[in-house]
């Protein structure tokens, strides 16, 4: 899947959805768009794959 992305430099181009973290965590974004309008990286919420692990108290049985 393609997103459209906005540079610091305002350009826009479209890249895989892969990468997208990748450009946020390096800053080379300013916004990414999605289906509800544009987000700013670093300001909007948002998902991360970059979870570390668990390291609270075991609450399953």
């Amino acid at each position: 899947m393609l997103i459209r992305v906005r540079y610091k430099d305002g350009r826009i181009d479209l890249i895989p959805s892969k990468r997208l973290e990748e450009l946020i965590v390096m800053s080379d974004i300013e916004q990414f768009e999605r289906s509800s309008g544009w987000v700013k990286a670093g300001k909007d919420p948002i998902r991360s794959t970059l979870r570390g692990y668990y390291t609270g108290a075991e609450r399953r049985d």
